[in-house]
């Protein structure tokens, strides 16, 4: 069985006074979160909003443990970035 696994998550970014600021924040979370954890990545909603950003983050796999240990060690990821604040979050698994 295929489950797949989605985060959205929610964030203020503080250290960001134009949408360029925020592009080169949001590029280098993307690319790190590529990298270290294999999954699909995206901004989401709130383009146009310099300190505000979504980003959503899927997967899949067979074992919807798996699915969720992954998607909360990405959410912690974000937690410890410190040019970012979480406002929001949401897992689901299919």
């Amino acid at each position: 069985m295929i489950h797949v696994g989605v985060l959205k998550i929610d964030f203020h970014i503080s250290e960001s006074s134009t949408l360029k600021e925020k592009r080169v924040v949001m590029q280098r979370l993307r690319d790190r979160v590529r990298n270290n954890f294999n999954v699909s990545i995206a901004e989401v909603d709130k383009h146009d909003k310099w300190q505000a950003a979504s980003m959503g983050i899927s997967c899949v796999s067979n074992d919807k443990k798996y699915i969720d240990g992954l998607l909360n060690k990405i959410k912690n990821f974000f937690e410890q970035n410190r040019s970012i604040i979480i406002m929001d979050h949401q897992i689901e698994i299919m």
